[in-house]
């Protein structure tokens, strides 16, 4: 089930990220990177200031009351765009279309919006989520070499219409 996330999700958000993010990125980042990206990006504070910001859009998806996989998305000034900043999955859950039902209704909050397009920044690493992107629709709109805590990476851009 997917839902907009609440106060009470903090936690399980941030066990999904880390999970996550430690499955994903720590061949090519670094153990150490990863642990700080997770101190740097998902403290408590950071994730309850998302779930209440009016412009930006936060839902969970939940096996029973856990949360297995969130979306966040809200507006990107730097690049006069709406953004999906996170999306992501426990690994025991990948496989089973939660990306995509977190992705669908994100979408819709955007639509609601009066949204019209919206962009996704991806390592192209990550070779499981340029492949989804691509399958859901997204186009490539760039592509950059670029320093992510000194390490060396090749950032995408891509974007969707709604």
């Amino acid at each position: 089930m997917v839902r907009p996330a609440h106060q009470a999700d903090v936690s399980g958000i941030q066990d999904v990220a880390e999970r996550t993010w430690h499955e994903t990125y720590d061949e090519t980042l670094g153990t150490d990177v990863v642990d700080e990206v997770i101190e740097e990006w998902y403290p408590e504070e950071a994730i309850e200031e998302g779930i209440s910001h009016e412009a930006q859009d936060f839902v969970v998806a939940v096996d029973d009351d856990t949360v297995v996989g969130y979306a966040h998305a809200g507006p990107h000034p730097p690049r006069r765009v709406h953004e999906l900043y996170r999306l992501y999955v426990h690994p025991d859950y990948w496989g089973q279309g939660i990306g995509k039902a977190l992705l669908a209704d994100t979408e819709q909050a955007l639509y609601d919006r009066d949204v019209s397009s919206y962009e996704a920044e991806v390592f192209a690493s990550n070779e499981e989520a340029v492949a989804f992107y691509e399958a859901t629709g997204f186009e490539q709109v760039e592509e950059k070499a670029t320093e992510f805590k000194g390490v060396d990476v090749t950032e995408r851009i891509y974007r969707k219409r709604l």
